[in-house]
């Protein structure tokens, strides 16, 4: 059963007039009384009350909950489940733009729905492989999603989000008040200690958005993953925070499917290169992230750098879809060295197709080494290692599927660029010709 609310709970300490028909303590007795007859359960009625103490048998009930509600400010009234159930409905279309007939707007709603919209719309410009102007529309966009959030999350709390005169009046502009600028709604919402790198990363997504906005810059597309999947992640944990799970936005998100990206295993050492080919400017935002302190750098809502690592399973054949991020202490051991710079995103890719048959293997690691290699080296070498099986093997399309792969129609083998060059590494010297052939190594005449 639930506790009979006393007045002091209630914040409504008064004192008592009988003169004016305000309350007194006898009102507050009585309707504490009346409260705790009707809530433990025993099956007194609000109209059998309403009969006893006023004599009154037409108003159903509704004077005791009329007179309890005005005098303690609870409610006797005990929705149905078909009540329920319309709340739930009527939320589900809320969360979606959609406003039932006859009910009204939250004064943080319209913002709230404004900023999901707008991360929504900037998300189909990065996935959209046609989206010219990537970057730029997306900051655009990104920027006005935090712009509302911060002023959806200050008319929550009551707080000030308008932009004050010196008297503290709201400026306004064609009749329109004026909302302060993005950084300051930022810094409002979000306050220190705890958003350090939530806001410095809206920070640089403003620079971007002033900076790159009109200006085609593909190059910038790659370098900006990190600030932008830390900005989603944010703006994701500041709805549930703040609004609940039910505004969420991943029920409407799929992992982006790729043509390519994937697969280069130069990915590490690629961003200074393509950085270097930006504008000035533009590289001066990008370089925060270089010189930020330690701690910044660490705080994974300022930036949350992706690796794509290709990854070629053992059995050789890839899984539909595979994307993951992995934290620092997750990462393979022989990732180690990139560990204070990235979290890495492996992806399972295939490698180019083979193309090559063994002898045109063959002539390219000619070329490269300085002994004698020909087609028997090559098959010893493939067997011990596993590349591909025995000439005598039942099973024909075992092969390591990073180097070979067997073509039934044709009963051949072919392999890839890969494994020439490894075959390079592994046979240049003397000592590991005979170790990787099985046979002494004959110099070239």
């Amino acid at each position: 059963m639930r506790p009979v609310p006393s007045r002091r709970d209630l914040g409504m300490v008064r004192e008592p007039h009988d003169e004016d028909g305000s309350l007194t303590d006898d009102d507050v007795a009585l309707a504490e009384r009346l409260y705790a007859e009707w809530n433990d359960g025993k099956g007194v009625s609000k109209s059998q009350i309403e009969i006893r103490e006023w004599g009154d048998a037409t108003a159903h009930g509704r004077r005791p909950d009329r007179f309890v509600r005005r005098t303690l400010g609870v409610s006797t009234t005990r929705p149905s489940r078909q009540t329920d159930r319309i709340g739930a409905l009527e939320n589900q279309l809320r969360r979606i733009g959609e406003m039932p007939e006859g009910t009204q707007y939250e004064v943080w709603e319209v913002q709230l729905q404004h900023a999901r919209a707008a991360c929504l719309q900037a998300l189909r410009i990065w996935n959209d492989p046609t989206a010219n102007y990537r970057t730029g529309t997306f900051s655009l966009l990104f920027v006005a999603a935090w712009n509302s959030l911060a002023i959806a999350f200050l008319k929550l709390r009551g707080e000030e989000w308008r932009e004050l005169d010196e008297a503290g009046i709201p400026r306004e502009r064609d009749g329109t008040e004026q909302a302060m600028v993005t950084m300051e709604l930022i810094d409002r919402a979000f306050p220190a200690p705890g958003h350090v790198g939530l806001r410095e990363n809206v920070r640089d997504w403003v620079n971007l958005r002033n900076c790159a906005a009109h200006r085609h810059l593909p190059a910038l597309d790659a370098s900006v993953i990190p600030l932008a999947q830390a900005g989603l992640v944010n703006f994701e944990s500041a709805l549930a925070s703040g609004f609940g799970e039910g505004w969420l936005l991943g029920e409407h998100l799929s992992v982006p499917l790729q043509l390519s990206g994937f697969q280069d295993p130069g990915v590490l050492a690629s961003a200074k290169r393509l950085q270097a080919s930006l504008p000035l400017d533009v590289q001066a935002i990008l370089s925060r992230v270089g010189e930020a302190t330690p701690e910044l750098l660490a705080d994974e809502t300022y930036v949350l750098r992706v690796a794509c690592i290709p990854i070629v399973p053992a059995s050789g054949r890839s899984p539909d879809a595979v994307a993951y991020f992995m934290r620092p202490g997750e990462v393979p051991e022989e990732l180690s060295d990139a560990l204070d710079r990235f979290v890495v995103l492996p992806k399972v890719g295939r490698l180019p197709r083979p193309n090559l048959g063994a002898k045109e293997v063959v002539r390219k690691v000619n070329d490269r080494i300085p002994w004698v290699f020909n087609v028997s080296h090559h098959a010893n070498v493939a067997w011990k290692l596993g590349v591909r099986p025995p000439s005598d093997a039942s099973d024909k399309s075992s092969t390591e599927i990073q180097f070979c792969e067997y073509v039934p129609a044709a009963k051949l083998y072919l392999y890839n660029q890969a494994w020439v060059d490894r075959l390079e590494a592994i046979l240049t010297t003397a000592e590991d010709f005979q170790t990787n052939t099985g046979r002494p190594p004959q110099p070239k005449a």
